[in-house]
């Protein structure tokens, strides 16, 4: 699909004055950069971004706004989205990429619909909150897009695989593999934060596979649908690449404190890849390095969860053994972390669940359509 974005945008703008000037007014936003982290994150100074939802979703078609135009995309296996404008921008052509349907946030099935936008979107980073990680609308499902080169981390992963694409070693001290899936390769970032993965495939297939897979060893919170990410991906030199950041709380400490100690600072995609944005002008000169670490550390992994994931991802599985079971019906699971369940009792169907285990998110990847 050949999709002219600068025309859309240029299009969908010159109908919409309200949204107009606020793209208009990232061109004179108040920006810095500051080395954080072994990257040099960017903050942005941006009063505009405090979204304002005049009724109901705003995703919903029956929502929109007057003169919001959008563009179709098709994902796999029918599953149709709409690409708009994104009224609260943080870079210039920013998109968001929205279901046609209301239906929860989740990247369950969709990861590979994610894959065929970057392939579709050329030009773009394609990125996506999880529903308790910097989403204001976890209730309908939705991507962003922005254009390469804005987000530090990206431009870090993107230094990185091309590196490792070439055959050549990357400082190890910076990056680590970890595990492969057929084509796909998933590496561990050692640093800016804990809980960064970068993988590369060749195919959307493997990449999918690759990424359930790192999902998988995650512990979910209770009550939850999926684990606390954030994940970016994009096409570049004929591969996948994405970049998955893991966290484990949605604000920050200090987004709930009073006075000084307070700033309005809710990490998102953008953020987690060292674009801080800044809602409260006042805010914007009272970031330092320290600061930031605190963030940071409050919503990301711990060092002894990150170490238990890497745990998770790299061990081997002890040979297990067991004898011969006779049984009208013999029924068992095999779970995440090595171990099995199973039973000869006859049972004609087995009981619902309406929470399965999280075992089950690495298995619904073997449904998903193979690349195109």
């Amino acid at each position: 699909m050949a999709i002219d974005i600068d025309k859309f945008v240029h299009d969908q703008l010159s109908l919409w004055p309200a949204v107009a000037a606020k793209y208009r007014a990232l061109k004179s936003t108040s920006t810095r950069t500051m080395p954080f982290g072994g990257i040099l994150v960017t903050l942005q100074s941006n009063p505009g971004r405090v979204p304002i939802f005049d009724h109901g979703c705003p995703l919903c078609e029956e929502n929109y706004m007057e003169h919001q135009h959008t563009l179709p995309f098709e994902g796999r296996k029918g599953r149709k989205y709409n690409i708009l404008v994104n009224r609260a921008p943080i870079f210039p052509n920013h998109l968001v990429i929205t279901r046609d349907v209301h239906t929860p946030q989740t990247i369950w099935h969709r990861f590979p619909d994610m894959l065929d936008l970057a392939a579709d979107l050329e030009g773009y980073v394609v990125f996506y909150n999880s529903p308790n990680s910097g989403t204001t609308v976890p209730q309908h499902a939705h991507f962003q897009a922005c254009p390469k080169g804005y987000l530090p981390l990206e431009r870090t992963a993107e230094r990185l695989l091309r590196t490792l694409a070439a055959g050549e070693s990357p400082d190890p001290s910076e990056i680590e593999y970890i595990d492969a899936v057929r084509d796909a390769r998933l590496y561990h970032y050692k640093r800016f934060n804990r809980g960064i993965f970068m993988l590369r495939a060749s195919t959307a297939k493997s990449m999918a596979k690759m990424f359930y897979r790192l999902l998988d060893c995650l512990n979910l919170v209770a009550e939850e649908t999926e684990p606390r990410f954030n994940a970016f991906t994009y096409c570049s030199e004929g591969e996948y690449r994405a970049v998955v950041a893991l966290r484990r709380e949605s604000k920050p400490r200090c987004y709930f404190a009073e006075g000084d100690a307070h700033f309005a600072i809710s990490p998102g995609a953008a953020d987690m890849a060292g674009f801080v944005v800044v809602p409260e002008v006042k805010d914007f000169p009272r970031i330092t390095p320290e600061v930031l670490r605190s963030i940071f550390d409050d919503v990301t992994l711990t060092q002894a969860q990150e170490e238990h994931l890497l745990w998770r991802l790299v061990r081997t599985q002890p040979r297990v053994e067991v004898g011969i079971c006779r049984g009208p019906v013999i029924r068992f699971e095999i779970i995440s972390d090595g171990t099995m369940n199973w039973s000869s009792k006859p049972s004609p169907s087995p009981p619902f669940s309406p929470n399965p285990p999280s075992s089950s998110m690495a298995r619904k990847v073997k449904n998903a359509s193979p690349a195109r």
